[in-house]
């Protein structure tokens, strides 16, 4: 496997910081990397190798059609450059050298997963390929969590106040975070929990992602990032929510919950308390990241969608992208 280049990971992780973007950090990438770069070629691309403010950290496969991707696609929710928003406008300019200068051979780029709301891609020819929404929860300066909870329904406001003392009342109930000693039975009840919760259709139950989860949440155990909740009822973990702090926001990554205590509704009991932990830790945004689930619009008051673009160069890449939006059109 080919070394990942870039950046000293402090100076990559300071500007995934600047950019807000947990999946933008050298821990994401290497382990991404890792377990996915199947023979890969890195290209991460840098502004000034002596003081970068820009990294596009892309790689290339095929032959026949080479294609370039963001490292981290697939596990990721949110991609792109690594960069402070002020310098966005640097990511096109330094794409477009690499393509031009042959020092990034591509018939298609294809740019997954990319906010919406700042398109830096479009000096190119970019075909718009598909827009997910990204539920968030923004939590405003001085905001209590009092004063959140009045801003609800008020059946909204019940089922946050009845469901936990309920739960209390008819059982021994322990939340709790996990730690060195804990993350690897911690995760092992959450992996189970997801199983139980999507009856075994989820990436997440790939084997690969496992790995690639458990990696990735031990980096980020070790740099105080990672939150992952565990709800024990009886003795038994009944919920897994696992999520990071990262900069002002928290991720919601991924849930579990045994289906057999839903009219308990220990899921949203569990997620309450840790939306509740992230304002009054001073989080600016709890994101629910890509997906559409019910539960997320129960508490999140904005969405950031994410989109994925081709851009085609020559005529391969551009024959590529039209047979692909074809077979599109046919799904549909």
């Amino acid at each position: 496997m080919l070394p990942l280049g870039g950046p000293d990971p402090t100076t990559w992780d300071d500007l995934a910081l600047a950019a807000r973007n947990l999946f933008a950090t050298h821990a994401w990438a290497s382990t991404w990397w890792g377990e996915y770069a199947d023979g890969a070629t890195p290209h991460v691309l840098v502004d000034d190798p002596q003081a970068p403010r820009v990294v596009l950290p892309l790689h290339s496969r095929g032959r026949a059609l080479r294609q370039v991707r963001w490292i981290g696609h697939g596990p990721a929710d949110l991609l792109g450059p690594v960069c402070a928003p002020e310098d966005l406008p640097r990511a096109a300019p330094l794409l477009r050298a690499a393509l031009e200068g042959g020092d990034l051979p591509a018939d298609v780029v294809l740019l997954q997963d990319c906010p919406v709301a700042a398109p830096w891609w479009e000096p190119f020819d970019a075909r718009p390929i598909s827009t997910e929404v990204s539920p968030v929860l923004r939590f405003a300066e001085g905001l209590t969590w009092e004063s959140w909870l009045a801003s609800k329904s008020k059946n909204f406001r019940g089922q946050v106040n009845r469901k936990p003392r309920t739960l209390e009342r008819d059982h021994d109930v322990v939340v709790r975070l996990a730690t060195a000693e804990t993350l690897s039975s911690d995760l092992d009840a959450l992996f189970a929990l997801h199983a139980a919760r999507w009856e075994g259709d989820s990436p997440l139950l790939d084997p690969r992602q496992h790995r690639f989860t458990r990696a990735f949440a031990t980096l980020a155990l070790e740099r105080g990032w990672l939150r992952l909740w565990s709800m024990d009822v009886d003795g038994r973990c009944v919920s897994s929510l696992l999520t990071f702090a990262f900069g002002p926001d928290v991720y919601c990554y991924q849930f579990g919950r045994d289906p057999e205590m839903d009219r308990e509704s220990v899921g949203f009991v569990l997620l309450v308390h840790a939306v509740r932990d992230a304002l009054e830790s001073g989080a600016r945004e709890f994101r629910f990241l890509r997906g559409d689930e019910d539960y997320k619009y129960r508490f999140a008051d904005a969405d950031d969608p994410v989109g994925t673009y081709a851009l085609p160069r020559g005529l391969r890449g551009r024959a590529a992208v039209a047979l692909a939006a074809r077979r599109r059109a046919g799904q549909d």
